[in-house]
């Protein structure tokens, strides 16, 4: 039976320059800039705020390479740089970072060497010994003679104090063109403008479902135009998604079977795999995922679906080193499950992220039932992500790719579905410093399709990583930007938008799996016992009483909920959808068994011109 009507569709992407020229991101507005305190505590954080920012005076401001005098706003972790591996393994450039960090009080801890290490050799083996790695700072030690002073310890002050030494280095170069370290006359390094650019914050990225806790938020909405800064008068533009008690999210009732889903050998050599990186799971019958105490299991041999505890092992020992030496109050993802549903327990309250990797899940079983979820946790349940820890699952996701393409596909990904993002302090620089460019280009060089979410703040200033589609793709393979369209087919309000977004899909007030095993603290407005002729059948294992709609219990396994956050794994999983032929047609033998980059770029781009991509 047909669909009713599409909801998805490509926009004709326009040149690189006439988007460039389109979005200049000093007419839009701010995006996100009201963070909550106690958010921004836990995860130790800050907001960048452009009014009091540090910033220093360059020799040369109007010389190409300098940064801009007045940043942007964005949220970053305090206590944390990143710094490609490469420069932090010698010696040299960490004795110059600190000479420069010097000047305010700062030093950094490097990573350990014995840490996460590279095994694949080659060009992506490069790129990923490349990538950034947060770096923790602290107080630099005292001078000799001299007692220790305090120090706020502060990202954004240390970068600016490392892009004042390099532009006041003699000669004030841009040193090498890839970025690497640079020698003076004495044999020390030089930090050189070019070096320099490759070190950043680390940003901290929000999920793309619209959500908001009143207990945590105070304004019930997160990303709201009317709450956000973007002008608009009268009734909050995102009031219509809102739902009995404030919250985004609703539960509903469903009487539809689960998705029929061919037998594994009748898919050919493997399934199509779609990488959801976002909260983790709980418990769904859909998905194959049960309890398990102290955490979940999967249920039968071929699952729809998995998990690598390896990779997510290797995360978490990444992000705790980082802990470990003082990089405070980090918190470590220690498994792949969707936990804890309340950072209060005393206020019962569901975090706003609780459940989002289970609801994307599920809108992959609906649309590509054939296909594999392999879940990534790398979402905080209070929707928040460490960019560190993305780069980490990503870099990881990479070498399982490589290792997959030389020949095992058993660990094959074919698309990887990002519902999270964060506004750049500059977005004149942000293409070069980003290890987050870097990596995704690698995927998309591998002949992976990338889809991102365009964010929820009706805003067209630049979302990374779906603004990264400004960039050229290293192949045809493109990073795939998606905003949300509303059920009657119009550009929903809250979705962000401009000439980096050139997908849309469905994304307001979407049905899909909620774990079963959520029941927050809110009640039913009314409970009253049943009429005494109304009385539950024997057998019957449910509440005998009449009640109103309890707004946050699930129970019943499904719910409504909108944002951005549902627009891209909707497309993601078309994608995966069109990687196997229809059900009335045999699967080709060689079709997702083939090996190597270029087939699977073959695969994907053909896969996309099935959907009406325009490439």
């Amino acid at each position: 039976m047909p669909q009713l009507t599409r909801n998805w569709y490509f926009e004709p992407r326009p040149a690189r320059e006439e988007a460039e020229h389109a979005d200049r991101d000093d007419d839009t507005a701010p995006g996100l800039i009201c963070v909550p305190a106690a958010l921004l505590q836990r995860h130790g954080a800050r907001v960048l705020n452009p009014g009091d920012a540090a910033v220093f005076r360059p020799r040369q401001p109007q010389q190409a390479g300098h940064h801009p005098a007045t940043p942007r706003s964005t949220v970053y972790r305090a206590r944390t740089l990143l710094i490609p591996a490469d420069l932090i393994q010698d010696p040299g450039v960490v004795r110059a970072i600190d000479d420069a960090l010097a000047v305010v009080g700062m030093s950094i801890v490097p990573p350990a060497l014995n840490g996460r290490q590279v095994r694949s050799s080659g060009p992506a083996g490069e790129v990923l010994r490349r990538l950034p790695r947060p770096v923790v700072l602290g107080p630099a030690a005292p001078e000799r003679g001299r007692p220790a002073r305090p120090v706020v310890v502060d990202a954004w002050t240390a970068l600016q104090a490392l892009r004042a030494a390099a532009d006041a280095e003699d000669g004030g170069g841009d040193g090498k063109a890839d970025g690497r370290a640079d020698d003076d006359a004495a044999g020390r390094v030089v930090l050189t403008r070019q070096l320099v650019r490759r070190i950043a914050l680390e940003h901290l990225l929000v999920g793309s479902a619209i959500s908001g806790s009143p207990s945590t938020e105070g304004n019930g909405i997160s990303g709201s135009p009317s709450t956000e800064g973007n002008g608009l008068a009268g009734p909050g533009a995102t009031d219509s998604y809102v739902y009995n008690g404030g919250d985004t999210r609703s539960p509903v009732s469903l009487s539809l079977p689960a998705p029929a889903r061919r037998a594994l050998q009748d898919c050919g050599s493997r399934r199509p795999v779609v990488a959801v990186l976002d909260t983790g799971l709980r418990a769904h019958p859909w998905l194959d995922v049960r309890p398990e105490p102290p955490g979940y299991a999967m249920e039968g041999s071929d699952p729809f679906v998995a998990v690598d505890q390896v990779l997510q092992d290797a995360i978490y020992l990444e992000s705790d080193w980082a802990a470990s030496q003082g990089d405070w109050p980090r918190q470590p993802i220690k498994n792949p499950w969707d936990t804890p549903i309340s950072d209060d327990p005393l206020l019962g309250e569901l975090n706003d992220a609780s459940g989002h990797g289970t609801f994307i899940a599920g809108i992959v079983r609906q649309i590509a039932p054939d296909a594999q979820v392999l879940a990534i946790r790398i979402m905080h349940s209070d929707d928040i992500v460490y960019e560190g820890d993305l780069l980490c699952a990503l870099a990881l996701l990479a070498e399982r790719i490589a290792v997959a393409e030389a020949g095992d596909m058993t660990g094959m990904v074919d698309v990887v579905s990002l519902s999270l993002g964060y506004f750049d302090e500059s977005s004149a620089d942000v293409h070069y410093s980003s290890g987050l460019w870097q990596v995704i280009k690698l995927l998309l060089d591998m002949g992976v399709a990338v889809v991102a979410a365009a964010g929820n703040y009706s805003t067209s200033r630049r979302f990374y990583p779906a603004a990264f589609t400004l960039q050229p793709p290293p192949g045809p393979v493109p990073l795939i930007s998606v905003g949300a369209l509303n059920p009657n087919g119009s550009k929903a309000i809250f979705s962000d938008g401009g000439g980096w977004v050139w997908a849309w899909a469905a994304g307001a007030a979407v049905l899909s799996t909620f774990p079963t095993d959520i029941n927050g603290s809110r009640c039913p407005e009314l409970r009253v016992r049943a009429h005494p002729a109304n009385e539950m059948p024997p057998g019957v294992q449910l509440p005998a009483d009449r009640q109103a709609l309890d707004p946050d219990n699930y129970r019943g396994g499904f719910a409504m909920w909108s944002g951005t956050s549902f627009s891209a794994p909707l497309l993601a999983a078309r994608i995966a959808r069109q990687l196997l032929p229809p059900a009335d047609e045999p699967a080709p033998v060689t079709g997702l068994g083939k090996t190597g980059a270029h087939a699977a770029a073959d695969r994907t781009v053909a896969a996309l011109e099935k959907i009406h991509w325009q490439g």
